[in-house]
């Protein structure tokens, strides 16, 4: 069994950790694979069982530039040195209801070697079973139909928005302790979620880089036909999300204009893989400023 040693460890030498590497940089996955085998087959030529990390490191590198793959090779070394600062890499991933956060957020964990993947709304859920409804209303609905349980102060303000901002306010409490207890262990983490709102996360913490997008829809009814793409096979019922459309959308355009004023980015997100690759080249160009 081939093994690469590390400074503080050694592990069997493996195609499909490599390839993952490789996708990190920017190589489509068949593509990774295929690289990782030509790699894996120099290995097996060599005369020695063991190597080390910083050569299998340069073997890639070389083997990407010779086979054109020039942009890609500085970003596998890009990764690869970011990795042995031992810093946990956070992505928050906002936007409305139904603009493919989900989506996105799983093959974003896929490319990144991310297994840990947590919705905001399942932080709401583990916290309604503690504060009860009388307590914090607005915690016990969902982000578009929370307007239902409160007053709004001022016949000036909002309902819909003003509604949405308390329940983002008690739930950014929750995203807070992922964050922190991702931190302590060390783990990457992607977390979804509408109410990833620019203002009520803070994503300048020490020892971590932590990422925030923001996705949007421009189109309505590209915005109201995944309401019923997403509902086939599931529980949820498109009608609700459509009636209640023009409150999703304020919604929406309060997000957008908090990433605006936060200078988060900002994602129309009309291509799953062109919103990918903008995320992977953001976070990449801001890594290589890193190391």
């Amino acid at each position: 069994m081939f093994t690469v040693r590390t400074k503080k460890y050694k592990l069997p030498f493996s195609r499909g950790i490599l390839a993952r590497s490789l996708t990190r940089a920017g190589i489509e996955i068949v593509e990774a694979y295929h690289i990782a085998e030509e790699i894996g087959d120099v290995l097996e030529k060599k005369k020695t069982e063991e190597i080390l990390s910083k050569e299998l490191m340069e073997i890639t590198y070389i083997l990407l530039n010779d086979e054109g793959y020039k942009k890609e090779a500085k970003n596998y070394l890009v990764w690869r040195k970011f990795r042995e600062l031992g810093k946990p890499i956070i992505v928050l991933i906002g936007g409305g209801t139904g603009v493919g956060k989900s989506a996105i957020s799983s093959d974003l964990g896929y490319r990144l070697g991310i297994r840990s993947i947590i919705g905001t709304d399942t932080v709401r859920e583990v916290m309604k079973k503690i504060i009860s409804k009388g307590l914090l209303p607005t915690l016990h609905t969902s982000s578009f139909k929370a307007y239902s349980t409160v007053e709004s102060p001022s016949p000036y303000i909002n309902k819909t928005i003003y509604a949405f901002e308390t329940q983002v306010k008690y739930v950014s409490v929750g995203v807070e302790a992922v964050i922190s207890r991702a931190m302590q262990e060390g783990f990457n983490l992607v977390i979804n979620g509408i109410h990833l709102v620019p203002g009520y996360i803070d994503i300048k913490k020490e020892n971590s880089k932590i990422f925030h997008f923001v996705l949007y829809l421009k189109d309505n009814d590209e915005h109201i036909n995944r309401f019923y793409a997403r509902s086939y096979g599931t529980s949820r019922n498109a009608e609700s999300y459509v009636k209640e459309f023009r409150r999703i959308l304020d919604i929406q355009e309060f997000i957008v204009n908090k990433a605006r004023e936060y200078d988060v980015p900002l994602i129309e997100n009309n291509s799953l893989e062109k919103s990918l690759n903008f995320i992977m080249d953001h976070i990449t160009g801001e890594l290589a400023k890193e190391v």
